[in-house]
This record gives structure tokens, C-alpha cells and sequence, in this order.
């Protein structure tokens, strides 16, 4: 797909704290999990079927209709809110401004992105939030210019400088981190983006990484659990059929920016 900063991420998104990464990621397979386990000395283990919670290679050892997509050893250390602002920003486009220069809107049925969102113009930011131990954190970061995704060896989901694999890196979005996709306009109908085993990028580990007590050898990521209704008036807030919890400001002659929150469960990775 075009300019693949491929989460949230959210998905990433999401990313916190580097200028030129993003991330995000569809719901685990196989490939995703078995990379987020190498990358934090963990093993893969099944998640379903008859023998939940064995350990796998991919979906070798899962019984009963089990896939391999769980991670052990993970600490769930801090549950919060990761709020994703994504926005189409043409150049000479600002506060001012009340429509869009002759952007098309995304189209679903085609899996295509508004004709404005280009790496160029598109920004997203990502800010985390949780409570631990009485005290109150909060972590964000714009991103303009996003990396244009790679393909991974086993699937089409897309890599970002994030965790280091055998001097390759791994994870991040599979979806375009543009602000259509954040609102599912530009997906197939009934395909979300969602957050699993979503890692940070190194400068955003490093500050998150010592609260949550993390070791040297392992890993910092995050998971989705549902979305926070934030904006509820269906008129302004733009409600489409999609999903009635965000503001939805992606159409293509839209110069506002489409705002959604999660909460997540933010885990430490590793033994």
C-alpha cells in the first residue's frame, strides 16, 4: 500500500518520542508474535484450541484450532490511554483554513487513502498516559514524513526501526498510519486497526522503560483493550458508520484532524 508507515499502533502508533517512526499493528499472527518473542528472549506459546499456553513455532504445536500468537513471560506493568491525533495537513493549509484543496476522500472498497495523504502531509500524534504507583505519566510525539514500510519475510506486514532481529528490524503498523486508516475509512469493511504487542522505539523504551522497572534485556509494548468514547455528538464529531466513539475528521475536504483513544495495557516483555 502507499507510504506504509506501518502503528497505532497504535497503533501504533504508535510510536512516542522518535521523529521519524510510527507504528501500529492489526491483531497478532504467527510471524508478528514469533518476532515479538526473539526480540525479547521470550518464547511464542499457543493462545486457544486444547493446549493454550504450550509452547509453539509459528502454529507447529497448537492443537484443537490454536494459533501460536501468544508471548510468554509477559508483565502486564501499567494500564492507561494512548490517544492518537492523525491529521491530512497539505502545506499552506492552517488554523485558517475551513476546507481542503481538492482532496478526495478514501474509499473502503477499494483499500484507497485520500489523495492528499501523502508522506508529505501527513502527521500523526501519539500520546500515552497511565497512573503507577500513585503517580501520574504522560508521553507524546508528533510525526511528520512517516517511513515508508518494508515487507517482511514471511507476510506483508511491515517493518519499522524498532526492535532489532539478527540486524533486521521487526514489528510496527501493517496499515497505513494515515488518517483515514486510523478511522477505518480507507479499510475494508469490518477490518479495524488494533493494538497487539505494539512496541516503542528506542528514545520512548528508554523514558517508559525504568518506570515500569524494566530490565536491560527486555522489551516495552503495548496492547489494546477498547476504545474511549471522546466524542459523542454525532453531527460535529462526524460520526461515520464505522465506529461512534471518535471524532472522525478524515473526509478528504476535511481540514481537521481525527481523534481516537484506547485503552491499552502496557507490558513488559521478557524474562
Amino acid at each position: 500500500m502507499r507510504h506504509n508507515a506501518k502503528l497505532l499502533a497504535l497503533a501504533a502508533a504508535l510510536a512516542l518520542a522518535a521523529p521519524a517512526d510510527a507504528w501500529a499493528s492489526s491483531p497478532d499472527t504467527p510471524s508478528r508474535a514469533h518476532q515479538t518473542a526473539d526480540a525479547s528472549n521470550a518464547t511464542t506459546i499457543c493462545e486457544g484450541g486444547t493446549n493454550p499456553g504450550a509452547t509453539c513455532v509459528f502454529d507447529v504445536g497448537c492443537n484443537g484450532g490454536g494459533t501460536c500468537t501468544g508471548v510468554a513471560n509477559v508483565r502486564i506493568a501499567a494500564r492507561g490511554t494512548l490517544t492518537i491525533i492523525a491529521d491530512t495537513k497539505p502545506v499552506g493549509i492552517g488554523w485558517s483554513a475551513t476546507t481542503m484543496p481538492g482532496c478526495t476522500n478514501p474509499n473502503a472498497a477499494t483499500q484507497t487513502v485520500g489523495s492528499c495523504e501523502t508522506r508529505e502531509n501527513a502527521t500523526l500524534t501519539l500520546l500515552l498516559e497511565f497512573t503507577l504507583n500513585g503517580k501520574k505519566y504522560a508521553f507524546g510525539s508528533t510525526y511528520t514524513r512517516l517511513p515508508e514500510g518494508t515487507l517482511d519475510e514471511f507476510d506483508t506486514e511491515s517493518r519499522i526501526d524498532n526492535w532489532v532481529i539478527n540486524g533486521e528490524t521487526q514489528a510496527g503498523w501493517n496499515e497505513d498510519a494515515v488518517e483515514s486508516t486510523v478511522a477505518h475509512r480507507s479499510l475494508f469493511t469490518g477490518q479495524v486497526v488494533n493494538l497487539r504487542w505494539g512496541g516503542l522505539p528506542p528514545a520512548a523504551e528508554a523514558a517508559v522503560g525504568p518506570v515500569l522497572g524494566k530490565t536491560a534485556t527486555q522489551r516495552v509494548a503495548l496492547s489494546r483493550t477498547d476504545d474511549v468514547p471522546i466524542c459523542t455528538d454525532a453531527t460535529p464529531c462526524k460520526h461515520s458508520s464505522t465506529n461512534t466513539q471518535f471524532s472522525d475528521h478524515s473526509d478528504g475536504t476535511d481540514p481537521l484532524g481525527t481523534v481516537r483513544r484506547y485503552k491499552v495495557d502496557i507490558a513488559v516483555i521478557g524474562p
